[in-house]
Parts: C-alpha cells; sequence; structure tokens
C-alpha cells in the first residue's frame, strides 16, 4: 500500500564524470493500514539498501522496482502500522532528456564545455529523483542536503542554512520547506552567478551560467515589482524567504514554477537590449508573471489530482495578462490574449478529439499529454469569461477566501467557484461547470426577427460529421447601438429583445464562442467596420469569426474575401494582424491550385498597404505593437516574392554581416529568412557559420530558423539533419521539423525524414517530452487525407506514449484541410 508521507530528508551527491548522482533518503510516514509492503514511486533508480524503523524496531526490507509501473515495492518481515521512518540508499543516472533529475550541457566563454545539473519534476518525475509518493495530494515537507564539488554552488526551493568544506567535496544544507508536493521541489548544482537583490525580508536572485546574470536585470527588476502587486491583490504574502529564477541552458518547458527556485529557458529570461527583440521581452515579462501566480495558485494551494491541472496553469495565463498589462498598458496585451491564446484555443477545442477542460487522467504519459492549449489557454479564457460575469471585484474577493482556506493544502476546482459564487451571489458553479466538464464550445447564430433577437446555439466543429450536442451557459454580451445588453443564456434557443438593427453579440469578447450573423445583420456590420465605428475589439472578432466559419464549412472563402474589403484602412494591431495571417492562410493552403494567384494577389495588395504605413525601420513615439507587426508584414511580403522587399533584405543582410549592430533585433529573424528564401549553398554556408558563431540562444534560433526557409529541397533535409546533431540543443530539435512542414518546399521531404528518423527522435528526447507531441503535430500541414491510414500504421507500429491524443488531432486537422480544399476548389471552379 502507498503510505502518507510527513518529511523528507534527502542528501544527493551528483558525479559529473559518469553522470550518476549517489542519495539517501529517510521518510517520515504514517502508515494507515496494518501491512508488510511499502510501495513507492521510483524509476530509473538502483536501491543499495533499504530499512524501516517502526514502533522501536528497525527491519531490514527487501525491495523490488518494477519499471513499467514506476513502482519500488518495500517488503519487511512483520505488519507494520502508524509512524515509520524508511532509510533507502540508492542510486540514479543524471540524464540528457531533460526530466527528473538531468544534466545540461553548455559552453563557457572560452569554448570549454560544462555541465550543471538541474530538475523537471512536473508532472510524475520526482520518482526518477528518489523513492516517493509522486502524487499532487502527498504533500509534505523536505530537508534537502546537496553534496558538491568545491567549485559548483548549489540551489534548491529554500535558504542555504549551512556550507560545510570536507576536502574536494562541498556539503551544502537548506531549510527545511513548508509542506509541498513533490513535484515542486528544486536541485540544482553548477558554476553558477547570481544577480541579487533584496526587497522587504525576501532575497531575489537571477541565476545563469557565468558571464550572463547582467542579461537577467530586466527579469529581476520587474519580478519584485510582480510579486509585491501580487501579494497586494491576494491579500497574502510572498511565503518564502527567497525566490530564484533559474536559466537552465537546456530545458523541454519554457519554465517552471517550483516553489522558490523558479526554472526558465535561457531565452524566456535573459534580455540583452542589443541582441533581444522586442517580442522576447514581452515574452519574458509574461511568462515571469505565469510562474509568480503559480507561487501562490499551485504552490500555496495545490490541486488535489491532475484533472485540476488546468485551473493551475489557466490561473497562471489569466494573471499574467492581468499584472503585465498593468506595467505595460501600451502592450495592449489583453488585445494579444485574444488573438493569441483565445485564437490558440479555439483552433484547439474546435476539434472533435479535444478534450473537456476537466479530464481523467491516470498514466503518467496521460498527465503529460494534457498541458496543451485546453488546460492553459481556454482554462484562461473561462476565467476571464467568469471574472467579466460576476465583476472583478466579486472575482477577487472569492479568490482570497479560496487561497486563505487552502494554504498549505489541496482543493479542487468546486472549491474555487464556491467562493466565487458566495462572494457574487451569482449561479457560478453551474456556469462554470458547463464549460469545463463538457468538450468543446458554441457557435451561437443570431438572427434578427421584428423586435427580438433569435439566438441558436450548437457545439462549434471544424469537421462536419454527427449532430453537434452540448448546451452552455452563456453569458452574453450585446452591443444594441449606444447600450449594451446583458444576459445568461442556458437554453439551446432564446430570444432577448432589441431596439436597433446594428447589433453587435460577444461585444469586447468576453465570452468563449463564435457567432454567425445572419446576412442582414452582417451586411449592417460590414459598413460599421468601413466607418470604424465599432470598438477594434469588434472589428477584429466579427472577420475571425467569419474566417473560422470558413474553414468549417459554415461560410465561403469569396464570402470572407468579399467581407476583408471592409478592413482595407484598418490601423489596429491585432485586426491588421489577424487579417494578414487570414489571408497568407489561404494563400498557404491553395498555392499549387490554378486560382492562387487571385488570393495571392489580395493579400500582396492588403500587406503592402500595411507595409506603407509601418515601413522599415521604427517611427519615434510608435505604438509598441508595431514592431511586431512589421517582421510579420515584412516577412509575408517577402515569401510572396516582393522584389522591393527581397532587395532590401539582401541589401540589410550584408551590412549586418559587416555591423552585427546595424540591423534592428526584431528584424533579424525576418530578414535571415527572405535571404534564405531567395538564397543558394553559398547563403547557406554563411548562415550556419553565423549560427556556429553567435553566443546568445535567441541569436541562435533565428538563424536555425533561417536555415529551414531555402526552397532548395537538398538544402531543407541538410538543416533537418543538422537538427540531429550536438550543434543543436535537444530543446530545440523540434523547432526544425516545425519549420520545414511550414515552409511549402519542404513539405514532401518532412514526413520520409520523421519516419525515417522517429526511433532516434523518441530516445533522444525521451518518452513523455512535449517535443514529441510539437513535432506530431506538424505532420498535419505537410499530409493530405489520403495518408491518414499510412500515418495511423507506423504510429501503431512505433507507439510513443504520451501522443495518442496528440495524433488524433493531427489526423483531424489533415482531414479538415484536405475538405477544405475541395470545397474551395468547387467554388473557384
Amino acid at each position: 500500500m502507498k503510505v502518507i508521507p510527513v518529511n523528507y530528508a534527502l542528501s544527493f551527491e551528483p558525479n559529473f564524470a559518469n553522470f550518476t548522482f549517489t542519495a539517501n533518503e529517510i521518510l517520515d510516514v504514517k502508515i494507515p493500514i496494518s501491512t508488510s509492503v511499502i510501495r513507492l514511486d521510483a524509476a530509473e533508480l538502483k536501491i543499495k539498501s533499504c530499512d524501516v524503523v517502526s514502533g522501536g524496531q528497525k527491519f531490514r526490507a527487501k525491495t523490488k522496482l518494477d519499471e513499467k509501473k514506476e513502482s519500488l515495492e518495500i517488503r519487511i518481515p512483520r505488519k507494520v502500522r502508524g509512524n515509520a521512518k524508511i532509510a533507502i540508499e540508492f542510486s540514479g543516472i543524471l540524464n540528457d532528456r531533460l526530466v527528473g533529475f538531468y544534466r545540461s550541457q553548455y559552453k563557457d566563454k572560452f569554448g570549454n564545455v560544462k555541465y550543471l545539473a538541474t530538475t523537471q519534476f512536473e508532472a510524475a518525475d520526482a520518482r526518477r529523483a528518489f523513492p516517493c509518493v509522486d502524487e499532487p495530494a502527498a504533500k509534505a515537507t523536505f530537508e534537502i542536503t546537496l553534496i558538491t564539488e568545491n567549485r559548483h554552488a548549489a540551489i534548491s526551493n529554500m535558504n542555504l542554512i549551512s556550507k560545510k568544506q570536507a576536502g574536494s567535496r562541498t556539503i551544502h544544507r537548506f531549510a527545511k520547506t513548508p509542506i509541498m508536493s513533490t513535484y515542486l521541489l528544486y536541485l540544482g548544482v553548477g558554476e553558477f552567478e547570481f544577480l541579487t537583490s533584496k526587497q522587504g525580508k525576501v532575497q531575489y536572485r537571477i541565476v545563469t551560467t557565468k558571464g550572463n546574470s547582467s542579461k537577467g536585470k530586466f527579469a529581476l527588476d520587474l519580478c519584485k515589482k510582480l510579486v509585491t502587486s501580487y501579494e497586494n491583490y491576494f491579500g497574502i504574502k510572498y511565503p518564502l524567504p527567497k525566490l530564484d529564477l533559474i536559466a537552465v541552458p537546456d530545458f523541454a518547458s519554457g519554465a517552471m514554477e517550483n516553489w522558490g527556485a523558479i526554472t526558465f529557458r535561457e531565452t524566456i529570461l535573459l534580455y540583452d537590449a542589443k541582441t533581444s527583440s522586442t517580442q522576447t521581452k514581452q515574452y519574458i515579462a509574461e511568462v515571469v508573471s505565469h510562474e509568480l501566480a503559480h507561487q501562490w495558485f499551485g504552490n500555496l494551494v495545490t490541486m488535489e489530482w491532475w484533472n485540476d491541472l488546468w485551473l493551475n496553469e489557466s490561473f497562471a495565463t489569466f494573471m499574467a495578462t492581468k499584472f503585465v498589462d498593468k506595467f505595460y498598458p501600451e502592450w495592449k496585451l489583453w488585445d494579444q490574449f485574444l488573438e493569441d491564446t483565445m485564437n490558440t484555443a479555439m483552433s484547439l477545442d474546435a476539434l472533435h478529439s479535444s478534450h473537456p477542460i476537466d479530464v481523467k487522467v491516470n498514466a503518467p504519459s496521460e498527465i503529460r499529454e494534457i498541458f496543451d492549449a485546453i488546460s492553459y489557454d481556454k482554462g484562461g479564457c473561462v476565467l476571464r469569461m467568469l471574472e467579466g460575469f460576476v465583476t472583478e471585484s466579486k472575482f477577487r474577493q472569492g479568490l482570497r477566501v479560496y487561497l486563505k482556506k487552502f494554504s498549505y493544502k489541496n482543493a479542487k476546482g468546486n472549491d474555487l467557484w464556491d467562493e466565487i459564487g458566495r462572494a457574487s451571489r451569482m449561479p457560478v458553479k453551474s456556469m462554470v461547470n458547463s464549460w469545463i466538464g463538457q468538450v468543446g464550445f458554441p457557435l451561437v447564430e443570431a438572427q434578427k426577427q421584428r423586435s427580438s433577437l433569435s439566438l441558436t446555439q450548437k457545439r462549434f466543429v471544424l469537421e462536419q460529421k454527427g449532430g453537434q450536442k452540448g448546451v452552455w451557459q452563456i453569458p452574453v454580451s450585446i452591443r444594441d447601438n449606444d447600450r449594451t445588453v446583458t444576459k445568461l443564456i442556458t437554453k439551446k434557443k432564446q430570444a432577448i429583445q432589441v431596439k436597433s438593427d446594428t447589433l453587435v453579440l460577444n461585444s469586447g469578447r468576453h465570452g468563449f464562442y463564435r457567432v454567425k450573423y445572419s446576412d442582414d445583420l452582417l451586411y449592417e456590420l460590414k459598413s460599421l467596420i468601413l466607418e470604424k465605428s465599432l470598438s477594434h475589439v469588434d472589428r477584429w472578432a466579427i472577420q475571425n469569426d467569419l474566417f473560422a466559419l470558413c474553414i468549417s464549412g459554415d461560410g465561403t472563402a469569396k464570402s470572407y474575401l468579399e467581407f476583408a474589403d471592409a478592413y482595407e484602412n484598418e490601423d489596429d494591431y491585432i485586426t491588421i494582424s489577424n487579417v494578414a495571417g487570414n489571408l497568407y492562410s489561404l494563400y498557404q493552403k491553395t498555392i499549387n491550385e490554378p486560382f492562387s494567384y487571385e488570393i495571392k494577389n489580395i493579400a500582396h495588395e492588403f500587406f503592402k498597404k500595411i507595409f506603407l504605413r509601418v515601413g522599415w525601420d521604427a517611427k519615434k513615439g510608435e505604438p509598441h505593437t508595431h514592431a511586431l507587426l512589421r517582421s510579420q508584414i515584412i516577412g509575408s511580403l517577402g515569401k510572396l516574392g516582393d522584389e522591393e522587399i527581397t532587395a532590401e533584405a539582401n541589401e540589410r543582410f550584408e551590412k549586418y554581416l559587416r555591423n552585427p549592430n546595424s540591423l534592428n533585433p526584431d528584424l533579424q529573424g525576418t530578414v535571415f529568412s527572405i535571404v534564405a528564401w531567395n538564397g543558394n549553398k553559398q547563403t547557406y554556408k554563411k548562415l550556419l557559420t553565423l549560427y556556429r558563431k553567435v553566443r546568445t540562444q535567441e541569436e541562435k534560433l533565428r538563424f536555425l530558423g533561417a536555415l529551414c526557409n531555402f526552397k532548395d529541397k537538398a538544402l531543407i533535409l541538410q538543416t533537418l539533419n543538422f537538427s540531429q546533431t550536438r550543434e543543436v540543443r535537444s530543446q530545440n530539435m523540434h523547432l526544425p521539423v516545425m519549420q520545414t512542414a511550414a515552409n511549402q518546399y519542404g513539405k514532401k521531404l518532412l514526413w520520409p525524414w520523421l519516419k525515417k528518423n522517429w526511433v532516434r527522435l523518441r530516445v533522444k528526447v525521451g518518452t513523455g517530452s512535449p517535443l514529441l507531441n510539437r513535432m506530431v503535430s506538424s505532420i498535419s500541414l505537410v499530409a493530405d487525407d489520403s495518408m491518414e491510414r499510412e500515418i495511423r500504421a507506423f504510429f501503431r507500429k512505433n507507439p510513443t506514449p504520451g501522443t495518442e491524443r496528440t495524433l488524433e488531432q493531427t489526423l483531424e486537422r489533415i482531414r479538415i484541410s484536405s475538405a477544405f480544399l475541395r470545397r474551395i476548389r468547387q467554388e473557384y471552379s
């Protein structure tokens, strides 16, 4: 039976000579039922000895590891019950798969190869470092000791309380942690450099490899401001004595919220004004804010089981935007939230193979698979919708009560809905559960009938098959001329009294649903868009929904293109960006069709108008979002073969070769890709040399992306093979796969290459890595539905646990693309 852990006393000694670690553990437990067999979670460990002490007696235990079940069976001669101590000596591997206790390789400024040891335990990989009860509800305290070489520093969740040299080794002991889950524990050993600051009683540190700490200043300053804001919002002080933000050279995820020791990819923590882009600065701010939100929501109060993972992640997604927006309102993050977060979530949730937000999970591979756009993005959208429904003050009031009530404990989603419901005196639980308990989201069809607006809801799907069931409790907001009407729609069909013919449904886009207007309502809206008398969010939303209807078959491509005329003088960032993205997507989907030139011309004309407004170079006082728009528009024009853009890109590249500071970081990736698009073998050699020469990961990724953007198939293949060498970090090996899938000249190469290399890829990144899912997803861009049987057969022969759901979603996307292409051919025939 599994026991109840109380305290883990753990000592680890990593060995970089053979990439192993030795360790010992004293685990204080409660044994609720009399037993002679104790089970703990454990994987990839070698047990040297195990003793159990109970009732004043010590028993030498027999141990048995089950690698398949990832469990350790501890058998003792007689039954025990109550309090006990389990003492285990064991060893493990400092693996290179970016899970558990693993090694990360990097080069110092002199080109010497160095290693550090770090951990990634979420979701269920603490068991690769020590035997434990590896479940979020099994909270305990931790006392950590790290024994290192003298030149190495050590980091854990808590502050260092003693440091003692013993010959060639140093013993680092850390303060006991608060009660917490195993997945939040952190161990770090390496030649670290620290950028340190203090605010109140808390010590803050940016932790990097040597020579990089100065690039942590932006994140450090923002971190301190955000912690103060979160403390005020939650009404609870940050509960630990220190907070480290750690830049890890090799890291599969973006960041991880280990309590008091948050880990990040280097590109998501380190900002250099000379080489970093506007996008990078913005992303650092969002991710730092996201992980800080977790220090309360997730760490202080933790989900009971992984089905509520979404509550952790969606809450942090929602809060990250809310708080960074307070410090940088000019970034227009809530607008970008709609364009990025909401669109990403809707794209996935419009698939039959999506899953409910609250989803049952059992095996570790199933847990890892739900770290997706449903748990993060859809959940964030539902929370935003909920806050709009109950008001910001009532939402916060309920949240504060919830956090105080469940501090250092575990909670379920309904515990939060209960508190927000009490604070607002509204039907929160039934409303929210209609969104998290069933898969998908609604399409609301709007039709004017005299003085009422008839609303009908059904599930929105991109693949039309079977009846679309589902009823949601929808907080509907209608802009009726100069007033706003709000109502909670709870039936499949409902009518609302209105006064005018100019009606905007889901005004402000707080609701997580799409709208299909009748032709007469849409006609009225088009003229309002031309006049710009609707808000920029409503202008964005109307065409955004119309494009989705075009892909699903609820509308036509021609009707979307005709409607897009209304945006020829648009000046809002998300609206321009979305229309531009939709036009480019239509061009890409039809690139080999005889009518493709018609769509290409429409797209080119639209992009050129925007380019004439934003130009190549930033102007003083221009909006922050121009930097994001400029790279998108120039990049698209380059791929469309615009001769002026191509010539200027080549000229700027030649200047860059002479002086790297001559090219704005916001434009570098775009220019390099346009140069590659029109380049040859000599261009390839130049870009590869530059990849090897630049120091920062951010710069390397720009060149790696460019190396995927050639038209020459031999050069694209060369990049795919290059991605498997040691020169490309395993955390980045999925990027060339995804970039090749997006390159029209790489489409026919990718699937054969993946089949040939899949076993090697799978071994290199390890089972359960999120990188495998990203590579599986890329297949949807290169295949048509005639290949479905072949793709299924391949993955049956090459089972990859943790990708099953992603594979179904990929095959569904393939069928959707093929059906869309058949429909648009009929439109243009």
